[in-house]
């Protein structure tokens, strides 16, 4: 059933998609959310006002994938995780398979995700660029173990283009990753610039910066689309 939802999502019209997702798939969508031409094979999705996922993004294997509003999810993202059914991290008994987007927050062009366990953005964070790497899951070679722990983009922070983040990583608020770094651990001083190979500070940023203060409207439907969303939920 689950596959053949998803089948239909790929071919029904825009339009149709949000009623049908919440009739037929029982996801949580707003009558304003769009969803493109990809292949969403969850267990459940919600999206609040004005949240998009674009085409030709493959998202499989969540348990879970949750929008706020206006967050985005633009193309050619390869979003996966092994499901909580996979007994394949026994020795991390409180993984979530997620991904979640509060309100603004964005993932842009080519990048991929494992979301063995969650996956979080926090409002207004921003995966940008294309071709990065968030890998939730790791070996333990010490312990002979695979192990999975979440990776966490605080509030209004930035990781450009090329980077990777591996299991276990945060970056903290209002910072921003430098193109090509690595993150291997909890970043923690805020509205600092990192790099490198591992990322480490380099400077501290000023406050000024447009993008700390950037605000952001969703668009209100017309009025043909608030009469499909009441018509169809």
């Amino acid at each position: 059933m689950r596959l053949l939802g998803a089948l239909l999502m790929l071919v029904l019209p825009k339009s149709v998609k949000p009623g049908f997702a919440r009739r037929f798939l029982g996801w949580d969508i707003d009558p304003t959310a769009r969803i493109g031409r990809s292949l969403i094979l969850v267990g459940h999705v919600s999206m609040g006002p004005g949240a998009i996922i674009g085409s030709f993004n493959v998202i499989r294997g969540l348990e879970e994938v949750r929008l706020g509003k206006g967050a985005t999810i633009a193309t050619r993202n390869f979003i996966s995780a092994h499901p909580l059914a996979a007994l394949v991290f026994p020795h991390s008994p409180n993984r979530r398979s997620c991904l979640v987007m509060g309100e603004f927050a964005k993932i842009t062009v080519h990048h991929e995700i494992d979301c063995s366990d969650r996956v979080e953005f926090e409002p207004y964070a921003a995966l940008v660029g294309f071709g990065s790497q968030i890998l939730t899951h790791s070996a333990d070679l010490v312990r002979d173990r695979q192990i999975a722990n979440p990776v966490v983009l605080g509030e209004r922070s930035a990781v450009m283009s090329g980077c990777i983040l591996l299991s276990g990583t945060a970056v903290p608020a209002r910072a921003i990753v430098s193109a090509g770094s690595t993150i291997t651990t909890k970043l923690t001083k805020e509205q600092v610039f990192y790099r490198g190979n591992p990322a480490v500070e380099v400077r501290e940023l000023p406050d000024r910066l447009g993008y700390y203060h950037r605000v952001e409207q969703v668009p209100e439907p017309s009025a043909r689309r608030r009469r499909f969303g009441r018509s169809s939920g």
